[in-house]
């Protein structure tokens, strides 16, 4: 049977790192032990892995917060008929186009757009 999470709040409530903790969950689940398995890259790590990708197109700095959020995300987790975890689906959407213009005296636009213009 389908199942779904929602997981909201305000500015700096956690709800990345939130999210990361119950990708991490279902996915140790899904594998049936409480180890990650020792062969190559996981799939369970591979689907954390996008995150700090996604969050460098997708956050910035705000007064409230360093690393906000400015996009929701829709992530969807697919099992096989045996529970184990198969694959994920992320769809980002609401980016905050208006910050790539312009953005208040304490604020940053977008994340990536600090790290290609660092020098090497």
């Amino acid at each position: 049977k389908n199942q779904a999470m929602l997981i909201t709040g305000e500015s700096g409530a956690g709800k990345t790192e939130n999210t990361k903790k119950v990708i991490t969950y279902l996915a140790m689940v899904a594998t049936g032990s409480g180890k990650k398995a020792e062969k190559k890259v996981s799939l369970e790590d591979q689907i954390v892995a996008t995150n700090p990708i996604l969050e460098s197109y997708g956050n910035a700095k705000t007064s409230r917060n360093d690393n906000s959020s400015r996009f929701g995300k829709f992530i969807r987790i697919h099992f096989t008929t045996s529970g184990k975890l198969a694959g994920c689906d992320i769809v980002s959407y609401l980016l905050e186009k208006s910050r790539i213009t312009e953005q208040q005296e304490v604020e940053r636009s977008y994340h990536i757009f600090y790290q290609l213009l660092q020098p090497y």
